[in-house]
């Protein structure tokens, strides 16, 4: 019979596991779990690089369909049941004193290298990526949000502003750092208190006991592989995005809707048609950085050979360094914003939008959108009958995408987390891995969103529009000088209802309810749509 207290070795040894070499060189591996999720990661990877289009269907299906009608219930309580778990364990002074280790231990590194380290693995890219875009995004109400003015049929742009921060704190602050901290937190008691080996299955040991060792445990340290994976795609994924759409940006010297360094000759004319799903037309060209797969292809390349040079150099020498510049260019771009932009608009918005939060958060994060999901009053589920409220897929696009997301990154952050956290006692833990970085997002998304908001507010009053602008290209204006960034004019308002229809494009044609859902309720039967894009001057399909 095992105990607890045995040495990590112990555990170690009754444990599946293969060792080949000696000293620095020696290498030990569990090979059930190591070749089935090896096996696993590759047969998706294959069958999404034979089959994409089937392989997105089922994934919408399942992330899209099932598991926000299944289990959104579980999504939403359960990030609230450990916030109160969580909050309760540092309040109270028999669990908040328990060290992270021995009683004499003292903390590895200080509390601004901590930080900085569980800074860039827990929300770098994420910071990066939606800082500016969720809170606009929220504010114009895109996708069907339920709290816009127009949808609740009162209150106004203002208020729309602060909701939409938020409602982006809400998906930043404690709600998503919670899986981090929980995992992390339990790892290191187990680990650091009871004497067990740093991996996912000895969490499960007050619940399963020997049993950890075995089967069990495989599947445990399985899953938790291949949604570590899955979770370090996604981030990787939309931060190589944002690199090449803002490397793009400069090379074509874009500035409010113009792109100022292309060269004013006529094969430059759709200069960013290299880009996926464009087509260069007859004597056209692309110029300069494109933002399709293979750019982004070299990025991932990039981040990944800088990723595995910090690793190789041990945590002490490179992750750290890499951590501390990271964390000094993120607050030296928050600075620049902040006291460049209107310092004191951000100031006041941050101080508003934490009122709003403190007073909204309990009914934000017990809100399914349960009523929204049963569609319109035309699908027989018993849909709103005045025809108003938000989108039945926002919550799924949005808080559970969320959920999902930062949960899947539980088992890397939260090992890291307990692997840089020893000798701090249980308390500093909680307040470091949730409490502090969530007050961070906040003043973050507090500056860029804020900001973001009032300069989406200055493009729409004067007319400025992006390559990215989702409203009505009727409403833009351009400059005369310089290249100005193309865009296919395919708006369904720009053509009659009988053309649309003919072709397919941006038309919904009337719903007929799909008999394979609910018993012939509640969703309309899917149709076949047609996209144009720019070809030279003319939109094809």
């Amino acid at each position: 019979m095992a105990s607890p207290e045995d040495s990590y070795q112990v555990h170690f040894d009754k444990c599946r596991h293969v060792a080949v070499g000696r000293g620095m060189l020696r290498l030990a591996l569990n090979p059930v779990v190591t070749i089935i999720s090896t096996v696993l990661i590759w047969v998706f990877v294959l069958l999404c690089v034979v089959e994409p289009d089937y392989m997105l269907k089922g994934m919408n299906i399942a992330a899209f369909g099932w598991i926000p009608e299944v289990w959104t219930w579980f999504y939403i309580l359960s990030q609230d049941v450990w916030i109160v778990v969580l909050l309760y364990v540092m309040a109270v002074s028999k669990y908040g004193n328990l060290k992270l280790g021995k009683d004499e231990d003292k903390p590895e590194y200080t509390f601004a290298t901590w930080f900085s380290m569980l800074f860039s693995a827990g929300v770098a890219i994420g910071l990066f990526y939606y800082s500016v875009a969720e809170p606009v995004w929220h504010y114009k109400g895109w996708g069907g949000a339920r709290w816009v003015h127009g949808v609740k049929g009162y209150g106004n742009d203002n208020e729309d502003a602060t909701h939409a921060l938020v409602v982006s704190w809400y998906h930043w602050g404690v709600h998503g750092w919670i899986p981090y901290t929980t995992m992390g937190a339990v790892l290191a008691i187990m680990t650091y208190r009871r004497g067990f080996p740093m991996t996912i299955r000895y969490v499960f040991w007050p619940l399963i006991g020997e049993r950890c060792y075995g089967w069990m445990g495989d599947c445990v340290d399985i899953l938790s592989i291949m949604t570590t994976i899955f979770g370090v795609c996604t981030s990787l994924g939309l931060g190589a995005m944002q690199i090449n759409q803002g490397m793009q940006r400069l090379n074509h010297g874009f500035y409010r809707g113009t792109n100022y360094a292309i060269p004013n000759e006529e094969k430059y004319s759709t200069p960013s048609c290299g880009g996926t799903g464009q087509v260069c037309g007859e004597g056209k060209e692309s110029y300069g950085v494109q933002v399709n797969v293979e750019t982004q292809i070299v990025i991932i390349i990039i981040i990944t050979v800088l990723a595995t040079a910090s690793v190789v150099s041990g945590l002490n020498r490179g992750i750290v360094n890499l951590s501390r510049v990271n964390f000094a260019l993120g607050m030296s771009l928050l600075l620049m914003v902040l006291f460049l932009g209107e310092t004191y608009f951000c100031l006041d918005s941050i101080v508003q939008a934490f009122g709003y939060y403190l007073w909204y958060i309990l009914k934000i994060s017990f809100h399914t959108d349960a009523f929204e999901r049963l569609g319109g009053k035309d699908m027989g589920l018993g849909g709103a009958p005045d025809g108003k409220g938000g989108s039945d897929s926002w919550l799924s696009g949005w808080t559970i995408f969320y959920w999902g997301w930062w949960i899947s990154w539980g088992p890397f952050v939260g090992t890291f987390l307990a692997k840089i956290s020893k000798g701090r006692t249980l308390r500093e833990f909680i307040l470091g891995t949730l409490i502090v970085p969530s007050l961070y997002s906040f003043i973050w998304f507090g500056v860029f969103g804020a900001e973001g908001i009032r300069m989406q507010r200055m493009a729409d009053a004067s007319g400025v529009c992006s390559a990215a602008y989702a409203g009505n290209a009727s409403l833009c204006t351009s400059s005369e000088e310089g290249q100005v960034s193309s865009k296919c004019a395919a708006y369904s308002s720009q053509y009659s209802t009988a053309y649309k229809e003919s072709v397919g494009m941006g038309y919904t044609p009337d719903c007929v309810l799909d008999p394979a859902y609910h018993a012939g309720y509640g969703k309309c039967k899917e149709f076949a749509w047609t996209r144009y894009v720019a070809v030279g001057d003319m939109c094809v399909e």
